[in-house]
């Protein structure tokens, strides 16, 4: 059974000038204990999709259920605090005149008659699961931004609701400490087993937290897969671009087979993993992830193997990072930290046909041209 189901959800708004469409004809099935990521760039509309299954937002048509039951239609609505939620926002929204114990308590105090053995076996519980029980008595004001989105994760989990929400709450922390907290998110959710919806427009956040990931543009979703599915197999140059780095290279495809599809390209020919719908003669763009490019000294064995001339080399702790012009064309590559190019050496850049992605032209604009419209909307 699902426990969030969306059938074409759309919610517009109006500017000065023109009607803007935030949400557009978005549908989505979230699983129970589900860890389910929006992800995208800033005004792809993911936040206001998250709104409106929390009912901060009424959208304009469409449906929401949740567990079964309709929450949004054209002839239901029901208020946020019916929702069986709890939600964490970017800015953690604590108040600082409470104490821990007291912000934590705040949602079980209102609407609910539960004793105040009740209330306090819960905060405490609460506090429990995200380490912050030996803060219990502490101002909110003299907790660290750790402490305090570790704060709103309890207060959010204490009504212990059956979907919580997540409004990029790792945005605030610092990298060290917004990695820490990604892993203890995750051993959160699972330990307790709750449907989570978490929006982010971190790619790495999404990645390594998510079962399911679904990639917004311009108010819609343009790919949902797992995790794994959304980085090795885009499906358009949006995607492959904004989900980690990737270098294009332009072509032709040449001719195609069950096992490979060759592309001739500026750079030369390509071996490229097989795809059913590239047919010859089509314009297509292949999509190369740095750590598939092997940067070497010598010519290699490898099915794609280009000379060209590195323009930068930064060192960046478990590898380097390369930009290497290539024909006229910067490939960005991620090589070995024990072994180095400079600036201006002479390698050879290779790249197995299996790590090759061929993108159709069309297809692969598809999606630029849809954010490009939402972002003049904008402005």
């Amino acid at each position: 059974m699902s426990a969030i189901r969306i059938d074409q959800l759309c919610h517009t708004y109006a500017t000065k000038n023109k009607t803007v469409t935030a949400v557009d004809q978005v549908s989505l099935d979230i699983g129970e204990n589900e860890f389910f990521t929006l992800l995208g760039p800033s005004g792809c509309g993911k936040t206001t999709t998250l709104r409106c299954i929390a009912g901060l937002e009424q959208p304009t048509s469409g449906s929401i259920e949740m567990d079964g039951v309709v929450v949004v239609s054209d002839s239901v609505l029901v208020p946020t605090h019916r929702r069986d939620i709890g939600m964490v926002f970017q800015d953690y929204a604590v108040w600082p005149h409470m104490s821990v114990f007291d912000n934590v308590a705040f949602p079980l105090r209102i609407g609910r008659k539960l004793r105040r053995a009740e209330i306090a076996s819960r905060v405490e519980q609460a506090l429990d699961l995200v380490n912050m029980s030996q803060y219990i008595d502490r101002r909110a004001t003299q907790l660290s931004g750790g402490q305090q989105q570790r704060l709103s994760l309890a207060r959010a989990l204490v009504r212990q609701p059956k979907v919580l929400l997540l409004d990029e709450p790792l945005s605030n922390l610092d990298a060290k400490l917004r990695e820490q907290m990604r892993s203890e998110l995750r051993l959160i959710q699972q330990r307790i087993g709750i449907t989570t919806v978490f929006v982010t427009h971190d790619q790495v956040e999404a990645l390594s937290l998510s079962t399911r990931i679904a990639v917004m543009s311009g108010g819609r979703v343009v790919q949902e897969g797992s995790p794994r599915e959304i980085y090795l197999e885009p499906n358009s140059r949006f995607v492959a671009d904004f989900v980690g780095a990737t270098s294009f290279v332009a072509g032709r495809a040449l001719r195609s087979s069950p096992d490979a599809l060759v592309l001739e390209t500026e750079l030369g020919t390509f071996n490229c993993r097989p795809d059913p719908e590239i047919l010859p003669g089509a314009s297509a763009l292949v999509a190369l992830r740095p750590e598939s490019l092997v940067v070497t000294d010598t010519p290699g064995e490898r099915d794609n193997c280009f000379a060209g001339e590195v323009e930068l080399s930064l060192f960046v702790g478990e590898g380097v990072d390369y930009r290497i012009n290539v024909g006229g064309q910067s490939l960005r590559a991620r090589g070995s930290a024990r072994a180095q190019f400079d600036a201006g050496d002479r390698v050879y850049v290779n790249a197995a046909a299996d790590d090759c992605v061929v993108l159709l032209a069309d297809r692969a604009d598809s999606a630029d041209t849809l954010g490009a419209e939402v972002a003049d909307a904008h402005h």
